[in-house]
């Protein structure tokens, strides 16, 4: 079994000057001890008369030891003495345990974010480790490119919208060479736009800011009085939300028109206007008149007194 350490660096001509690390506590490790500087000016351990005599002295580290490292340097464990080295520095800051070790916020150690360099500039080389990300590498770079093969030349134009990259006058190979050259770079980013439910939501974004249909606002995008979101992956969210799919529906009509269902258009209407002939006759329509009684105000009139008859 291979029982040594290499450390590895990005600074392949760099030496790398270690003292011995603290244990937690704070105190040395048991194999490193303090020294005195001698009168003549050399200096030697501080040892006690068991530590003189104990066989293990000789793989004691002196607390001002300069431990040097380079880009593959290597420790053999099964050594006392390159062992008691490494674990003398193993937990400095300048040390991580991978090439793409993280801290816990998720930054890397040793290559950093955009907004700060790593602090750290050594790591330990696995066997075997760096060839298996090389494959891996290489396989996810074949997918992207399969995809990009299989894609139509349509489909190409939107992934490279997608990208931040409008080719829709450009020539096919123009648009092939830079998908391609993406993929190279970023294998990940591609297979993604291949793969991920988002990307529909995405290019409806893009589309909707082109046109003017969602506008930034006070650092907000908009859709009409309608907040979506300050930033591109809150309005994707505000998107997937079933309850703003009516929304979503209307941004999606007035971005692409054509694609209004035909239940949705509405064709207008001409009346027209109405030719009466000779022989059409209109019926007035009847209503339900109640009766009223109209009172009488005409004064009576005395009757006739009967004539009397001559005799």
């Amino acid at each position: 079994m291979n029982n040594t350490i290499t450390l590895r660096t990005w600074a392949k001509v760099k030496e790398y000057h270690f003292m011995p690390c603290k244990q937690p506590n704070g105190t040395n490790f048991p194999f490193v001890k303090p020294v005195r500087i001698m009168p003549d000016g050399s200096s030697e351990m501080i040892l006690s008369e068991a530590e003189r005599n104990n066989p293990e002295s000789q793989y004691f580290i002196r607390e001002d030891a300069d431990i040097v490292v380079t880009d593959g340097t290597t420790f053999n464990l099964d050594n006392p003495l390159e062992r008691n080295k490494w674990l003398a520095i193993k937990d400095s800051d300048l040390i991580v345990p991978s090439r793409d070790a993280r801290d816990s916020e998720g930054n890397l150690l040793i290559d950093g974010n955009k907004t700060r360099y790593g602090i750290a500039e050594l790591w330990i080389d696995v066997p075997g480790q760096e060839s298996e990300k090389t494959v891996n590498k290489k396989k996810e770079i074949t997918r992207a490119w399969t995809f990009i093969m299989n894609d139509s030349a349509d489909g190409r134009l939107t992934k490279c919208k997608l990208l931040g990259k409008n080719l829709r006058n450009a020539p096919s190979p123009d648009v092939e060479a830079f998908l391609y050259e993406t993929a190279e770079k970023n294998p990940k980013q591609i297979i993604d736009l291949y793969t991920n439910g988002d990307t529909a939501l995405r290019l409806l974004f893009i589309d909707a800011r082109d046109k003017n249909v969602i506008k930034k606002k006070d650092g907000l995008f908009m859709y009409g009085e309608t907040i979506l979101g300050g930033s591109e992956e809150a309005v994707l969210f505000f998107f997937k939300l079933p309850a703003n799919q009516k929304v979503v529906d209307m941004i999606k009509y007035e971005v692409y028109p054509e694609y209004i269902p035909v239940s949705m258009k509405i064709t207008p209407t001409v009346e027209e206007p109405v030719v009466e002939s000779e022989e059409t006759t209109t019926v007035a329509p009847t209503y339900d008149v109640p009766e009223y009684i109209t009172p009488d105000f005409t004064e009576p009139t005395k009757p006739k007194s009967p004539k009397k008859s001559k005799k």
